[in-house]
């Protein structure tokens, strides 16, 4: 087990955590960057692909682009505060969270009830594969923070204060990725 330091590693200038969080979003970015990749080959090379517009919710992504920002905006707020205290903007944020797998799931169900269905066409297929990955990101996200939450009492204030950094980070790139995803199925 690697030790949890709280000094900044002399060879790279942060710490464990820092260091670890950047790592598994470099391999996220890879994962990301290789589905919009072929989206963008498949869109390029089709000679009919639906738009969002057409055929999805653009109200609901509204939705819930605000609600992942409020996501995101509860943890820069216990980022910048002790960890005890910090446990009232993790707790707002976890509750985001699953309010975005809630309107996910009722955006789904519209599309499947519409006979949106994944094996309907490349687009579709696309359309269910990113949001999927990323409503599983987000679902993580909600349990990271719920753990922080629960562990709070039972670990050094700089471990939880080094945690909440890593997963505000984690909530930045969650939402860079939905607004790429609200760009290219929902707004083109």
């Amino acid at each position: 087990m690697i030790p949890y330091t709280f000094n900044r590693r002399g060879d790279t200038g942060a710490t464990n955590v820092t260091l670890g969080i950047w790592l598994f979003l470099v391999s996220d970015i890879i994962l990301f960057g290789s589905l919009f990749s072929a989206y963008a080959l498949m869109r390029a090379s089709a000679e009919h692909l639906p738009t969002g517009r057409d055929v999805l919710q653009p109200s609901l992504a509204f939705v819930n682009t605000f609600v992942l920002l409020g996501c995101t905006a509860s943890v820069w707020r216990a980022r910048t505060r002790d960890p005890l205290p910090a446990m009232g903007p993790l707790a707002a944020s976890t509750f985001l969270a699953f309010a975005f797998l809630v309107v996910r799931g009722a955006e789904y169900r519209f599309d499947l009830s519409a006979g949106l269905v994944p094996s309907a066409s490349a687009f579709l297929a696309t359309y269910f594969t990113l949001t999927g990955l990323h409503a599983l990101h987000v679902a993580a996200g909600g349990l990271v923070n719920a753990w922080i939450i629960a562990g709070v009492r039972r670990v050094n204030p700089a471990l939880t204060a080094g945690r909440i950094h890593s997963v505000f980070l984690y909530w930045l790139f969650v939402d860079v990725i939905w607004l790429v995803i609200l760009v290219l199925f929902y707004l083109t």
